[in-house]
């Protein structure tokens, strides 16, 4: 009977333990929700000037950053003169080159990398309160013999990296300030 309450004693003291890690483990956090100044409630996305020869990314950069700013709520997305802070950059190189060959040495899969220069303004102070330099990001896609559908997948491809570099933005603004 002794080992008996011996073992329950053991598996009480278990549970504790284990309740006790599991509460105290507070250092993780949801990505990008470190509160920011309270008087930092709204955030106004500016054109990024594009200095590649790839067209709309420019737009599909922006397009990413309202959406992902929005979509957050840690900021209300709102027009540049009503704004606390003004996100803006610059894209400054896409690169795209294959990365995989057929048996017959055709190209089967492509990467592109795309890097972008990066700056949160205060509004009212004109002072940087973030800024990110080359921040780069990369993305694969499929080769086919279509060059048109080629260039889509390129396209989608590079969406999907303005997605990233824009949840990257987010994130480096709530956590690296």
């Amino acid at each position: 009977m002794p080992s008996r309450r011996k073992k329950y004693f053991h598996f009480l003291i278990l549970i504790l333990l284990l309740s006790v890690f599991l509460v105290s483990s507070c250092g993780y956090r949801m990505r990008g929700t470190q509160e920011l100044r309270g008087d930092l409630q709204t955030v106004a996305i500016l054109p990024f000037t594009n200095q590649t020869f790839e067209s709309r990314l420019e737009n599909d950069l922006f397009n990413a950053l309202v959406d992902e700013f929005a979509r957050s709520k840690n900021l209300k997305v709102v027009a540049a003169k009503d704004a606390d802070l003004l996100v803006n950059g610059t894209i400054i190189a896409v690169e795209s080159y294959s990365i995989s060959y057929s048996p017959d040495d055709k190209t089967y899969e492509y990467r592109v990398t795309m890097s972008v220069d990066v700056e949160i303004v205060e509004a009212r102070s004109k002072q940087v309160f973030w800024r990110r330099q080359a921040m780069r990001e990369v993305e694969e896609y499929k080769a086919t013999n279509e060059p048109f559908t080629i260039d889509r997948r390129k396209h989608a491809a590079l969406r999907r990296v303005c997605q990233v570099l824009a949840e990257n933005i987010h994130d480096g603004l709530f956590t690296d300030f």
